[in-house]
């Protein structure tokens, strides 16, 4: 699992470096990366596992994660911030990069869990970078994500990322049990 940990956090961290070098349009290729490696990854996992019914558990949430993005967009109709189109509003690439993360944490406690969701917010910083979201874009489309997998996925091992409530906003709480 220290593997896992690993080289998660150094493709992250090395995406970002890149994107940070390469302006506005590598920020979107880094979103586009994480919106499909992610996902991948999830799907990796259930499949490596033989667990068909996580496999259906992903799909579902994939499924809804994409219909909840798009019914929103045609019913919005927020400009981009780089003017792009009116779909800005929110963030669909965001959204499946969390309930992909989700999905993997819930359902296998997957102890590299905190970096996919480093991973996941890299991928909502990077949609904001490349100007194609504001900032409420990838905070809804991060809810979205997230509560989708937590409605559709059934853990099969112990751990878990919570929210819960804070003083002066929202903390992130991870359990793992020790034994």
């Amino acid at each position: 699992m220290k593997q896992a940990r690993a080289v998660i956090l150094s493709f992250a961290v090395s995406m970002a470096v890149v994107a940070h070098a390469g302006g506005v349009q590598t920020w979107g290729h880094v979103s586009d990366a994480l919106a499909i490696g992610l996902p991948l990854l999830a799907a990796g996992n259930a499949f490596g596992k033989g667990d068909s019914e996580g496999v259906k558990e992903l799909t579902y949430t994939l499924g809804a994660t994409l219909a909840a993005t798009t019914a929103l967009k045609s019913l919005i109709h927020e400009q981009r911030p780089d003017g792009s189109g009116n779909d800005s509003f929110p963030s669909g690439h965001t959204a499946i990069a969390f309930a992909a993360a989700r999905f993997i944490d819930k359902r296998y406690a997957f102890e590299a869990s905190p970096f996919l969701y480093a991973a996941a917010g890299l991928a909502a910083l990077a949609r904001v970078k490349a100007d194609k979201h504001y900032a409420k874009d990838v905070l809804v489309g991060a809810g979205l994500g997230y509560a989708a997998a937590e409605y559709f996925t059934r853990p099969i091992a112990g751990g878990a990322v919570s929210l819960m409530p804070g003083k002066s906003g929202v903390a992130v709480l991870w359990q793992k049990p020790l034994f």
